[in-house]
């Protein structure tokens, strides 16, 4: 080794401690851990600060501005009352006084028919404030207004999800002043109560679901969350029945019982409950829609149930069940984690990676994400949140951001803690890939898209459907670009390729792709199929503390696992290189290439088709990195035997300490 090889790379060893290996035929079933290389661009995060009726001072609306933008215009179209966003930073005065200045100075409301709203949010003060004017003060009260922004907003004020928290408030707001209207209690121009909107609001006023008894007895002031007494609790409770469980759920969306701490739902939906204010309409609407569906029929899998309709209504929404103890709950957060809805007005199966995925088979087969509840090693929901709250380390923060959204769904508190994350460790991986692959399940791509540019080579198709999902086919078609450049026989690089040129309408290249992936798909050798590795086991653990003496060495920040690499093409290949990076939250360090590791029954780093070859190995540092978790990259280059393309493809795996 050189001496700038020797620099570069020292840091890194790995200690062989296992036999070599191979076998040959049936394919592995050890679990990988892929990531579909980079490029060294990042997009700056936008000024969202252009909108008539946005101003983001604060810069903590990112990247929903354009969203609440639309959003506020929305309710001068549809309601003509005038909402106005604005995040500040000021100390000097109180976070009222602040809002009225920006209320008089932006003139919020005077040229509007209903009325004005001014959502104000200061991350310095950390509080918030909904200022109404006079003409909605019979509607939006100000105790409710009050409560709203304090429970809401004021939580959220300082991170990122503060724009998340500000869309929710606006969507309810939405709702209350349709339902107001429809009620008779607001006045709106005559040609806006003629619109399509203010009808569906109209139906619930008028007596859909029985809606009508409901919304009219619910003033706004009333607390939706407040606790039930003890006779009304008895009306919402679980059962070891599972038809008893749905009526209780029923009976409970009926009286808009909003009280987070029912026994009926699951310990996760109850912090759902918890965490979002309850939104009258939709509420009614999914009950609406679940009667007109009868009936109902339930679909059981062991401890999950479904129940669905055979004729559902278009908006539907089946029930989730999980049973607990001998007794089955309402399962909100795999609902709404899993089914969105679709620009059919129907909704759809996003994730199928879900213990309820057997009985969701009319909504369709999504993809498999890594979004699953994470286990909490028998403790309950709440005790482990209250744990992690205590930790201040990195990994606890993004275990605490993952449960908030995992198990609990609740995207403000999982973002807050998401972004203090990315805070103590701004450059790693696993931070950056996770918070990245997180917002663009939620479809969030502007977010996604810089989180994921800066993790490195391996994320190349993952960052073309961000871009894809903004409907930039420009940046796509770069990053499908550097995808085919790792490897040009990648046929899902090439089927996203045709997928944007369909979208671009060009024909000729929609012609020309369309003849190369139907080649490539038949050819026998099939030199479509990668050189793939294997991690045994899938999770290694990563030792900080400890070290270990490995022939007179001694080895820092260590771990134990395997590595198969395994050819699952139809034709001999040369493996050209293995090279491995290891990063982290720390020092970034690397061995090179490592192919002659491994050893290669036929010679010449030879692998036959269906063959792999199996190491072992103490992976480790020779001084102490303080790194608290490492990933381990490994990038595989290899060829045909005598052919001149070169294929490449990117791998991980990260170790974490135990939590124990």
């Amino acid at each position: 080794m050189n001496k700038r090889t020797g620099l570069l790379f020292g840091l890194l060893v790995v200690v062989a401690i296992a036999a070599i290996r191979v076998r040959t035929g049936a394919d592995l079933h050890s679990s990988s851990l892929i990531a579909p290389p980079t490029l060294p661009a990042t997009i700056p995060k936008p000024v969202e600060n252009h909108y008539a009726r946005i101003d983001d001072q604060a810069q903590i609306l990112f990247p929903f501005g354009e969203k609440l933008s639309r959003m506020a215009d929305s309710f001068a179209a549809d309601l003509g009352v005038d909402v106005h966003i604005v995040t500040l930073t000021a100390r000097a005065s109180s976070i009222e006084e602040q809002a009225d200045r920006v209320f008089q100075t932006r003139k919020i409301g005077t040229a509007a028919p209903t009325g004005g709203v001014l959502v104000v949010l200061n991350p310095t003060l950390g509080e918030a404030r909904i200022e109404v004017g006079y003409s909605l003060e019979g509607t939006l009260t100000d105790l409710h207004m009050t409560r709203l922004a304090g429970n809401q907003l004021a939580p959220y004020a300082s991170y990122g999800a503060a724009g998340m928290a500000v869309m929710d408030v606006l969507h309810y707001l939405r709702d209350e002043l349709y339902i107001a209207s429809a009620l008779g209690s607001l006045d709106i121009p005559a040609d806006l109560r003629e619109k399509p909107e203010y009808l569906k609001y109209q139906k619930f006023a008028s007596g859909g679901a029985g809606a009508k008894a409901v919304i009219s007895t619910k003033t706004l002031d009333e607390d939706s969350k407040q606790l039930l007494s003890a006779e009304e609790r008895a009306r919402f409770v679980p059962s070891a029945n599972i038809q008893k469980s749905i009526q209780a759920f029923l009976d409970a969306t009926q009286a808009l019982a909003g009280d987070p701490t029912l026994d009926l739902f699951t310990p996760g939906s109850r912090l759902m409950r918890a965490r979002y204010p309850l939104a009258r309409f939709e509420e009614l609407r999914r009950l609406e829609a679940i009667e007109a569906s009868k009936p109902l029929e339930v679909l059981q899998q062991e401890d999950y149930a479904v129940a669905t309709s055979r004729k559902p209504v278009p908006g539907f929404v089946p029930i989730l069940l999980h049973r607990e103890n001998g007794k089955w709950r309402i399962d909100l957060v795999e609902t709404w984690k899993n089914l969105f809805f679709g620009n059919d007005g129907n909704y759809y199966l996003r994730n199928s990676n879900t213990p309820y995925a057997p009985g969701l088979a009319q909504f369709g087969e999504g993809q498999y994400y890594d979004i699953h509840a994470l286990p909490l090693d028998d403790k309950s929901l709440g005790h482990a949140l209250a744990e992690l709250s205590e930790k201040k380390d990195l990994l606890s923060t993004l275990r605490r951001a993952e449960i908030w959204l995992r198990n609990c769904f609740v995207f403000p508190e999982a973002f807050t803690a998401y972004e203090a994350a990315r805070r103590q460790a701004p450059d790693d991986p696993l931070i950056l890939e996770t918070i990245g692959r997180r917002a663009l399940y939620l479809g969030f791509p502007e977010m996604a898209i810089p989180m994921l540019e800066q993790v490195g080579r391996g994320l190349e198709l993952t960052i073309t459907e961000a871009y894809s999902d903004l409907g930039d086919t420009h940046n796509a078609r770069r990053w499908v670009d550097a995808a085919l450049t790792e490897n040009p026989y990648d046929l899902y690089a090439l089927r996203w390729l045709k997928f944007l040129a369909d979208k671009d309408e060009n024909k000729k290249e929609i012609k020309k792709l369309a003849a190369k992936i139907s080649a490539l798909a038949k050819d026998s050798t099939q030199k479509y199929a990668p050189i793939k590795l294997y991690f045994e086991p899938r999770v290694p653990q990563h030792d900080p503390v400890t070290t270990v003496d490995v022939g007179g060495t001694t080895v820092y920040d260590h771990s134990k696992f395997g590595v198969w690499i395994k050819n699952t093409s139809k034709r001999a290949v040369t493996i050209e290189s293995v090279n491995l990076d290891s990063t982290g939250d720390a020092q970034k360090s690397g061995l090179g290439d490592i192919k002659d590791y491994w050893h290669f029954p036929s010679g010449e780093h030879r692998l036959d088709p269906g063959e792999f070859v199996w190491l072992e190995r103490v992976w480790g540092f020779t001084v102490e990195t303080g790194h608290t978790h490492v990933r381990y990259v490994f990038r595989t280059c290899w060829r045909g035997v005598d052919e001149a393309v070169r294929q490449c493809r990117t791998q991980w795996v990260d170790t974490l300490p135990s939590r124990e």
